[in-house]
């Protein structure tokens, strides 16, 4: 297991020195309880005074204890480390699991009604989708998408919620004093902002309308302050009255279940409405009796009335035959 140089043993780096290679019982269990603790055969030889890997293949075929002794540490050094990995697992098992801002969780109506319960109390969905006990933000948008029994309840939570902002805008108001106008002002456009957008059909047309009305007072007043010559009694300059007028959109759904503006504001809705209906926007009696504007000749009202009086007859008469 050396080599001799110039008449002197000299050992080769990560071999036994000379006169060590020899096998011995006691050696023999010093390696083996290194490899059962979990270290490498190669690591253990490259020990100062160890033998060399070749040496211990050796011992194994002409020392049977030893090549017992040595497969049964290896077996221990096996088991050492599938019991380590349970202990890792059991740990892992036993922690929390991280806070993500929301559980991810399978859809079920209770689970529902909840979220749409809070959308009611005005709380708003960001705030739900941080609650660690709800699901996150995009799951619940998700959920509206593939459950159309969780879509209607979403819907209706949404338009009760509108109904909470507007009364909500309403005791601001009524409650705001002269020290806290700018931040009551601040709040209530929040609230009017966002009723106008969670219920467009509702409230939408009629803060157009009010801010219309506002704009248009607010510059007859600058101009009876300017005092402008030829004023008359109208406010306006030629004396004329003056006059302000409002485009009342509504809005219906259609045949695709698409919401159309009635009438088209723009290029797009009036394409809008060509896909979903099949042909362009009418005005007149639409397909429940509601008008649609513009409803501004007799012919077109009185078009209206027949059809309301034939919808009212037709029910009397369904009635008069349930009672016979």
């Amino acid at each position: 297991m050396s080599e001799t140089a110039g008449g002197l043993d000299v050992g080769r780096p990560g071999r036994a020195a000379p006169g060590e290679s020899l096998y011995s019982a006691a050696a023999g269990r010093e390696i083996c309880a290194a490899v059962a603790a979990g270290r490498s055969l190669m690591s253990v030889c490259g020990e100062p005074g160890r033998p060399h890997r070749t040496t211990i293949r050796n011992w194994e075929r002409s020392h049977p204890e030893f090549a017992e002794a040595l497969r049964s540490a290896y077996r221990e050094a096996r088991v050492s480390v599938r019991m380590r990995d349970r202990q890792r697992a059991a740990e892992r098992a036993l922690r929390p699991p991280p806070r993500r801002g929301g559980k991810a969780s399978g859809y079920t109506r209770a689970l529902g009604e909840a979220i749409c319960a809070r959308l009611v109390e005005g709380e708003s969905l960001t705030a739900i989708g941080r609650d660690p006990d709800m699901p996150c933000y995009g799951t619940i948008l998700a959920w509206v998408k593939r459950h159309p029994a969780f879509e209607d309840m979403y819907v209706a939570a949404r338009a009760a919620q509108a109904e909470r902002l507007t009364d909500e805008a309403r005791d601001l108001a009524a409650a705001a004093t002269m020290a806290d106008v700018p931040v009551s002002r601040l709040r209530f456009d929040v609230l009017r902002w966002l009723a106008a957008r969670v219920a467009a059909k509702k409230y939408e047309a009629r803060l157009e309308t009010a801010l219309a009305i506002r704009e248009a007072e607010a510059a007859e007043m600058a101009a009876r302050e300017a005092g402008s010559g030829g004023t008359g009694a109208g406010g306006a300059a030629d004396g004329a009255p003056r006059q302000v007028v409002f485009t009342v959109t509504r809005f219906e759904r259609g045949p695709d279940g698409r919401v159309l503006a009635a009438p088209p504001r723009d290029a797009g809705e009036a394409q809008a409405w060509v896909e979903s209906t099949g042909r362009p926007y009418a005005t007149g009696v639409g397909p429940n009796g509601e008008i649609r504007p513009p409803m501004d000749t007799p012919e077109g009202w009185a078009r209206r009335d027949a059809y309301v009086a034939a919808v009212e007859r037709a029910a009397s008469e369904r009635r008069a035959g349930r009672r016979r």
